[in-house]
């Protein structure tokens, strides 16, 4: 499904009708395997959060282009699906502070006013729980506090997993931070997505989203006021295929053996190749192997083969975890270049360029903020 607008999001109603009509249906399935419905105050937080949403995509942007809706409404409100206790996990680019939950406008009002259909995200602690006040505001919007450095055992991927475990929708952006370079190419994916697809007790239904525009709207650096969104951008919200049976041989494997899957199972363009390893200059390997070049679907795990492991460590399944999340990179490279092609791009494989341009300012203004330059992502593998 296409949907393209100018200032008006009028074929949304639509869209509202058919997933009321879902909604009904899936509000017959019985709820003992649900989690406890949300209280009031996060309920109103949720709606007003998502009418904001609503208007900012209706009357802030010029253009809104969707795809995939439809398909995705059906995962949302499969009567199967919460039957069978399977969560519903999405993950998306991150491009601006406003990608969550502005990417949420594009659903019908309906989805909000049912409890089991709101989403919990992963939020950085640093960013969204920095006072009392912003910690009551995102813990009722049903944002998970997600602390960074804490590693994938940390509370949050527990009450992830717990939540994908009684068929909720989780959400989360696995690069862990919003990509403020000039290129759209994607940050290596942190574990914890991986840890949630391996340890949930059914493998969720998993779908990738990519998003475009939202870097206009809230680029950075950026003028005075801050805090206002820059009007008469277009976006896009491109839902993708479900990939759960891409992935399901692949988390099968891994949990067989604590170790990686076999080669077999992935696609050609992640498949190791053992000669790598004899390349004439290994650092070349790992630096080019670290994050993709030109393609956006290009990158395989042969780099992290040639780490060292020692018998009885947990190296093994850390390679799988790694193994794993390229896996859902490269497939959230797809829907990329899916949209690149459904636009009319003259090279749809190649990524596209942000308007970021912190990337662009002297070196000691990097020193200050802490960012790095976008050759010195790749060398680092950021």
């Amino acid at each position: 499904m296409v949907v393209a607008t100018a200032r008006a999001l009028k074929p949304f109603s639509a869209a509202a009708a058919v997933s009321t009509a879902r909604a009904a249906t899936a509000s017959t399935i019985s709820t003992s395997a649900m989690a406890p419905v949300p209280s009031s105050s996060s309920t109103y937080t949720i709606r007003a959060v998502a009418a904001f949403a609503r208007n900012l995509l209706r009357f802030g942007c010029r253009n809104v282009t969707v795809r995939g809706l439809d398909r995705f409404l059906a995962q949302l409100h499969s009567a199967e699906r919460t039957a069978s206790s399977r969560g519903l996990l999405t993950y998306c680019n991150h491009i601006s502070v406003l990608d969550e939950p502005t990417i949420w406008g594009t659903l019908p009002a309906s989805t909000f006013r049912d409890p089991r259909t709101v989403r919990w995200t992963l939020g950085a602690s640093d960013i969204m729980f920095t006072n009392s006040m912003l910690a009551r505001f995102f813990r009722n919007g049903q944002c998970i506090e997600t602390h960074r450095g804490g590693g994938i055992y940390q509370k949050a991927i527990d009450e992830a997993i717990s939540k994908l475990n009684t068929a909720n929708w989780v959400h989360l952006f696995p690069e862990g931070y919003v990509n403020v370079s000039t290129s759209s190419r994607l940050r290596r994916f942190k574990w914890g997505i991986a840890r949630m697809l391996l340890e949930a007790e059914r493998l969720p239904t998993v779908v990738p989203i990519w998003i475009t525009g939202f870097d206009r709207m809230m680029p950075e650096p950026r003028a005075k006021p801050k805090w206002l969104p820059r009007f008469g951008n277009d976006v896009s919200i491109t839902f993708g295929e479900p990939v759960t049976d891409q992935l399901a041989p692949v988390v099968e494997a891994i949990r067989a053996t604590n170790d990686i899957a076999p080669q077999h199972l992935l696609p050609e363009e992640l498949r190791f190749d053992p000669a790598s390893i004899n390349h004439a200059d290994p650092d070349a390997v790992i630096a080019d192997r670290s994050v993709p070049t030109q393609l956006a679907t290009e990158w395989n795990t042969a780099s992290l083969f040639q780490r060292p492991l020692e018998a009885g460590d947990d190296s093994r399944l850390a390679l799988a975890r790694s193994q794993l999340a390229a896996l859902l990179r490269y497939h959230l490279g797809l829907v990329a270049v899916q949209q690149r092609t459904a636009d009319a791009y003259p090279n749809p494989q190649e990524d596209a360029q942000l308007v970021h341009t912190e990337s662009l300012n002297p070196q000691k203004q990097h020193a200050q903020n802490n960012v790095l330059r976008d050759g010195q992502r790749k060398k680092t593998g950021v």
